[in-house]
């Protein structure tokens, strides 16, 4: 463009905005705006609702408790006899620990698990404190 049309362009943007009418904003303004700003921030993102509603908790506690009593009352609490009386579960345990009578484990191992347990105990609290130094920054 030259200098010409430039002026031209200059001088009707000058009759535009000679012939706009300044708006300005109402005298409430500010407090009608806060008002805005404070009913947006009073409404919940998310509302919690718990997946069992508590009728059914109840129920199923009420439930629970009646069976309890039904089976005390039936069936007794001495430890002779009842469901559990000729149960043994010795022979359960038996296979599931009997390998660890004959293990033996190197030093070199022993000292290793000793290591990282050390070492896992050292940086919890180190871990800590820079989270704890991370949130007081934000």
């Amino acid at each position: 463009m030259d200098k010409h049309e430039e002026k031209e362009l200059e001088a009707f943007v000058d009759k535009i905005m000679a012939e706009a009418p300044l708006e300005s904003p109402s005298a409430d303004f500010t407090k009608n705006l806060v008002q805005r700003i404070e009913a947006t921030q009073h409404k919940e993102v998310y509302q919690y609702k718990p997946i069992v509603p508590r009728q059914v908790l109840v129920l199923l506690f009420i439930g629970l408790l009646t069976l309890t009593f039904y089976l005390i009352a039936q069936y007794g609490l001495e430890s002779d006899g009842g469901w559990f009386g000729n149960v043994s579960v010795e022979p359960v345990f038996d296979n599931i620990w009997g390998w660890l009578e004959n293990y033996t484990s190197s030093k070199i191992l022993m000292y290793a698990v000793l290591l990282f347990g050390l070492l896992f105990f050292v940086q919890v609290p180190l871990l800590k404190k820079q989270l704890d130094r991370n949130v007081m920054l934000e």
